[in-house]
């Protein structure tokens, strides 16, 4: 029954009913103490001595005595209910006044509420932007106001960034698409073959960065989703591995790679995405390069990966939105390959490992980036995934 009440009526009825239980208490004691008063109301220990006794004393007939003794009970029964007709009516009266000012207080405490509700039930996705801004004293109600608008401003931010994302991805889907439509008409157009050959190469290369783009999509949906899916990882291991590929593919000229491995690193984690964020760390660090540039990749066994790398000066204000999806940056923005997703897979393959990255230019040029994963630390961590 009182769960179908507001809270108002909840709070009010319980403010009530706590006044009444101490009122009554009150009123009751109050009642006890006047009772002994009248009770002792008339000669002294009159009632505890024989009737002659008094006789003697007053000189009055045992009837007189005897009536004036009547009197004086009835008095006192009189006295005794017209009190506890008092006690009734005091208790009655100040309790409905409790209810009432209960009723009136609450209320105005709760009119702030009243006011973050309306205000909550406005706010749709055309109008995140807007908030509570709820005014008053600094009390729980504003701290939950204020909460709130926090949040409000971190869904904008977090929906303003899916609309970027998507509107960033569909360009980059489309840029490919449209080529190779406009290849595929200059291909059909033409019967000379080495011209046909040239299109399908230039059309297996453009599907080839569909596919790469696509899968960079779906890492990164990956990552965001698999949040809570971590196990023990040896990461020296995976470390070791990604820079013996990518090392190998390193041309004479190309930048010389630095590797420096401690003997045992176990972190938490989901042992495909860290290798993908090794790979995406190295494979960054070796593209954006300088020709005779270097590569270090530098891991401790607290799980702390750092990889630096020379190249062109990237201004300080440009480096937290390198993890942003899609964004090469001034430097790289002429690069053909890449969809700039690689840093963004990074941040979020980190975020998923509760670990997190974090960038700052390198004196001289380049980039320096530092990633910070958990590590596995006790005996149930000890058991290690094969990679």
């Amino acid at each position: 029954m009182l769960s179908r009440l507001t809270l108002r009526w909840r709070l009010t009825l319980l403010n009530t009913a706590l006044f009444l239980v101490v009122t009554a208490v009150v009123l009751t004691m109050v009642y006890f103490q006047n009772r002994l008063i009248i009770m002792r109301i008339g000669a002294p220990d009159a009632e505890d001595r024989p009737i002659s006794a008094v006789h003697g004393e007053t000189g009055r007939s045992p009837e007189d005595v005897t009536e004036l003794a009547d009197g004086i009970a009835i008095q006192r029964n009189e006295a005794l209910a017209n009190l506890l007709g008092q006690w009734f009516l005091a208790l009655i009266a100040m309790t409905a006044l409790a209810g009432l000012l209960a009723w009136w207080a609450i209320g105005r405490v709760l009119r702030r509420v009243h006011r973050m509700t309306s205000q909550a039930r406005r706010l749709s996705m055309a109008n995140l932007h807007e908030r509570l801004a709820l005014t008053g004293p600094d009390d729980e109600i504003k701290e939950l106001s204020d909460t709130f608008d926090a949040l409000l401003a971190r869904l904008e931010n977090s929906f303003a960034a899916r609309a970027r994302f998507i509107a960033n991805a569909s360009h980059e889907l489309r840029t490919p698409l449209a080529v190779a439509r406009t290849m595929l008409q200059v291909g059909l157009s033409t019967r000379d073959p080495g011209r046909i050959d040239r299109v399908r190469e230039d059309l297996l290369r453009n599907n080839d960065r569909c596919i790469a783009l696509i899968n960079g999509l779906l890492t990164l949906a990956r990552g965001e989703h698999d949040q809570h899916r971590r196990e023990p990882v040896e990461l020296a291991a995976v470390v070791d591995e990604v820079t013996d590929e990518l090392g190998a593919g390193v041309p004479a000229d190309g930048p010389r790679l630095h590797v420096d491995l401690p003997e045992r690193c176990v972190v938490l984690g989901e042992p495909v995405l860290l290798a993908q964020l090794v790979h995406n760390l190295v494979a960054n660090a070796l593209r954006y390069n300088i020709m005779g540039g270097e590569v270090r990749v530098e891991l401790d066994s607290q799980g702390v990966l750092r990889i630096a790398n020379t190249g062109p000066p990237i201004d300080a204000d440009e480096v937290d939105r390198l993890f942003e999806p899609f964004y090469r940056g001034a430097v790289r923005a002429g690069q053909a390959d890449g969809a700039g997703l690689g840093l963004s897979i990074v941040h979020t393959i980190a975020q998923s490992c509760g670990g997190r990255v974090t960038a700052r230019p390198r004196h001289g040029g380049g980039l320096v980036v530092e990633v910070r994963i958990p590590s596995a630390r006790t005996a149930a961590d000890a058991r290690l995934v094969p990679i």
